[in-house]
C-alpha cells in the first residue's frame, strides 16, 4: 500500500510485557513496522553501571541513541512509539523533534510517576512527546507535573492471539482449584497464606516467591517460582475454577494487566475492589471482588459450593471482553486515533 505510514517501534522492557501491542501494531494493513528491540543489549553487571542505574542514569548500551537515529535517518518513520523509554536521552528525542512531521508517543503499562520507575532521561525528556499514554489514571495530572504536553489514559487490554478458553481443559497441566500468577509482595502472601490456612489450595506461579521470607508458608500454597507464559498462561487461568487478581501495591495499580487477560481467557476472576475494577467488570455478575482477606475467604468457599453461578459470571466476564473490545488492537486504533 502506498498509503501506509511508517512505524518505529522501539523498546527496552521484557518481550513478555510488550509483544502483545507489538502484535497489533503488526497486524494493521496501514502500517509499515520497524523494530528497534533493546531488551538484549548487553549492559554488563559492574560496579558502575549499578551505581548508574542508583542514580537513575542508566547505561546507553550499545549506542542505543545512536542507532535509534539512524534507523530514524533511514527507516523515515512517520511515528516513533516508545516503551518507557528510560534508556532514550532527552537529546535525543530532541533531535527527532526537529523533523516537525514525526509524531513521538510514549507508552507505558508501569506508574511512571513513581520514581523506582523512571529515569533522569525519561523525566527530562517527557516534554517532547506529542501525547503520552499511561494505565495509570492518576499519572494524567502527575505526568503534566513533570513536563508532559499531553497525557492519556488506556485501560490494559488483552491479546486475541493468545488469551482466550482453552479447547481441551482435560490435557491442561496447571489447573488448580485456586490459582494466582504474578510477582511475590508481602501483603499478596499474607492473603494467600490466610486463605491456605483455612483449607484452600492454591497453585502460585510468578518470579520472586523463592526469596527466604515467603518459604514460612503453609502446606495448601503450592509456590512454583517462575512465570507463566504463551498457552500455558491462558490455558492454566481457563481451567482454574478460581483465578485471584491482586494488584500491585508499589505500582499504585488499580487494575493490571490480569484484570482483563483472567476474563479473556474465560476464567473466574475475584479481583481487589477499585473504581476501576468496577468500571471494566460489573460486580457479582462479570467478576466478583474483595476488599479483606475475611472477605476473599468468604468468596472463595460461596463460589466452591455454586459452581454454576461461577460458571455464569466467568462467560460473562470473557463476553465482556469482546462487547467491549478490551483487546490490544482496539488499543491501538485509539492510539492512532489520538494522534
Amino acid at each position: 500500500m502506498a498509503n501506509k505510514k511508517k512505524l518505529l517501534f522501539v523498546s527496552n522492557s521484557s518481550p513478555d510485557r510488550i509483544n502483545h501491542i507489538l502484535d497489533a501494531f503488526k497486524s494493521r494493513d496501514d502500517l509499515e513496522i520497524d523494530v528497534q528491540d533493546l531488551w538484549q543489549i548487553k549492559r554488563g553487571n559492574s560496579f558502575f553501571t549499578k551505581v548508574l542505574d542508583k542514580l537513575k542514569l542508566p547505561l546507553d548500551g550499545d549506542n542505543l541513541n545512536r542507532r535509534i537515529l539512524e534507523t530514524i535517518k533511514c527507516f523515515r518513520p512517520d511515528i516513533v512509539f516508545i516503551v518507557k523509554g528510560n534508556n532514550v536521552y532527552p537529546s535525543t528525542l530532541k533531535k527527532i523533534k526537529q523533523n516537525l512531521n514525526i509524531k513521538l508517543i510514549s507508552w507505558s503499562l508501569d506508574d511512571m510517576y513513581a520514581w523506582h520507575n523512571r529515569s533522569y532521561y525519561y523525566t527530562k525528556g517527557l516534554k517532547y512527546y506529542d501525547e503520552v499514554f499511561t494505565s495509570k489514571s492518576y499519572n494524567i495530572e502527575e505526568l503534566k507535573l513533570l513536563g508532559a504536553r499531553k497525557v492519556e489514559f488506556l485501560y490494559q487490554a488483552y491479546s486475541k492471539k493468545y488469551h482466550k478458553p482453552s479447547e481441551n481443559c482435560e490435557k491442561v497441566k496447571h489447573k488448580a482449584e485456586v490459582l494466582f500468577i504474578g510477582f511475590a509482595e508481602k501483603e499478596r502472601f499474607e492473603d494467600l497464606n490466610y486463605l491456605a490456612q483455612n483449607g484452600i489450595k492454591i497453585e502460585i506461579f510468578g518470579s520472586g516467591w523463592n526469596k527466604q521470607e515467603f518459604q514460612n508458608h503453609h502446606k495448601n500454597l503450592n509456590i512454583t517460582p517462575k512465570d507463566l507464559i504463551g498457552k500455558d498462561y491462558s490455558n492454566a487461568i481457563s481451567c482454574s475454577k478460581v483465578s485471584l487478581c491482586f494488584l500491585r501495591k508499589a505500582n499504585r495499580d488499580l487494575h493490571t494487566s490480569r484484570s482483563i487477560e483472567i476474563p479473556a481467557c474465560g476464567g473466574f476472576m475475584i479481583a481487589e475492589r477499585t473504581d476501576e475494577h468496577k468500571s471494566l467488570f460489573e460486580e457479582d455478575k462479570e467478576a466478583v471482588y474483595f476488599d479483606s482477606k475475611e472477605e476473599l475467604l468468604e468468596k472463595v468457599k460461596y463460589y466452591f459450593e455454586h459452581e454454576e453461578k461461577r460458571q455464569k459470571i466467568a462467560q460473562a466476564g470473557f463476553e465482556r471482553t469482546r462487547k467491549s473490545d478490551y483487546s490490544y488492537d482496539n488499543m491501538v486504533c485509539r492510539i492512532l486515533d489520538a494522534i
